[in-house]
């Protein structure tokens, strides 16, 4: 999933508009990937008091957040120098600050918006779940992000005007929407750890993981939005290819598979490095040069590839892990 998340979705969407056939098919298939993240947090989740909870996801989710938030806007000055883009400092720090309000992250690296959502998540279904059962709190939360998609669907959200600044992006349909399915998968992947193996479970899982070749409805998991396809039906596709997906892992590779373990377990090295080393990268190389997809695809691969192995080697240092949630 992290695999598919840096190189097919990430790398593939700096290449621009084309996808090969091969990225697309790969795509289709594991269109539940981002589901799938919450639903293993849930899967994993240990009974704990909410202070130790709190304590834990902090040093795991928030401080890596805020870490790199500061790294992405930090990127966007140096950007800004090295283009001799003149920078109001004052209007930039609005821009920057209403783009965080509204959507949680900012561009250089966009992608730890996952981190304040599984943050919130697991603390809120930590308070929740011992006083409400977890289907019930997965049905509840998924209905509130279909209404956050709603809210923003038929415009009825207002634009973010912050100090003077107007940004252009609607509340709520980002982290409030995405917050609130991702403490559905959580949920439900906690309420499934092991009933997900039920032969019945599986089998309609597997119904709706086929139906979607036929009836295709994606969505955009940060923004909370379906891109013109059904909404529900994508929120189920999700949930069907994570119950899909654990089947066929407990069924047929229910053993340890070292590269793939040596990869999970430097997973966030790797989560947290691959953006703003391919943002950089496309921004001041690929996008003054004339590349084809591939060619572009395996500039950014390589340059990916090695800065997140070289940084899996810097972040064994004890002095350094706290940057990556160790």
């Amino acid at each position: 999933m992290i695999l598919h998340m840096i190189y097919t979705c990430h790398i593939a969407h700096q290449c621009g508009d084309f996808k090969p056939s091969i990225i697309s098919i790969i795509g289709r298939i594991l269109s539940f990937f981002m589901s799938w993240f919450f639903f293993k947090g849930g899967m994993m989740h240990k009974e704990n008091t909410s202070k130790d909870i709190i304590r834990k996801s902090t040093k795991r989710l928030l401080v890596p957040y805020l870490i790199f938030l500061v790294i992405g806007i930090m990127l966007n000055i140096l950007f800004l120098k090295l283009e001799h883009t003149p920078l109001n400092i004052s209007q930039f720090f609005k821009g920057e600050i209403a783009l965080i309000l509204s959507t949680s992250t900012v561009w250089p690296t966009a992608a730890i918006w996952f981190l304040l959502s599984l943050y919130f998540a697991r603390i809120t279904f930590n308070l929740l779940y011992q006083k409400i059962h977890p289907l019930i709190i997965s049905v509840l939360f998924a209905f509130a992000s279909y209404i956050v998609y709603i809210i923003y669907y038929h415009g009825w959200s207002y634009e973010l005007h912050f100090m003077g600044y107007n940004s252009h992006i609607q509340f709520p349909q980002f982290y409030i929407g995405n917050i609130c399915h991702g403490l559905s998968l959580y949920s439900l992947g906690y309420y499934l750890k092991e009933k997900q193996f039920n032969k019945i479970v599986f089998i309609i899982a597997s119904i709706m993981f086929v139906i979607k070749f036929f009836i295709p409805a994606g969505i955009d998991f940060r923004a909370n939005l379906s891109s013109g396809t059904n909404f529900i039906l994508a929120v189920l596709y999700g949930m069907a290819g994570c119950i899909v997906i654990n089947n066929i892992f407990r069924k047929y590779l229910n053993h340890k598979i070292e590269y793939m373990t040596y990869i999970g377990s430097n997973s966030m090295v790797y989560y947290l490095i691959h953006y703003p080393v391919m943002y950089t990268t496309a921004n001041f190389y690929l996008k003054y040069k004339d590349f084809d997809f591939w060619s572009a695809f395996f500039i950014l691969s390589t340059v990916v590839t090695i800065s997140i192995i070289l940084a899996e080697w810097i972040f064994r240092h004890k002095k350094l892990q706290f940057i990556v949630g160790g």
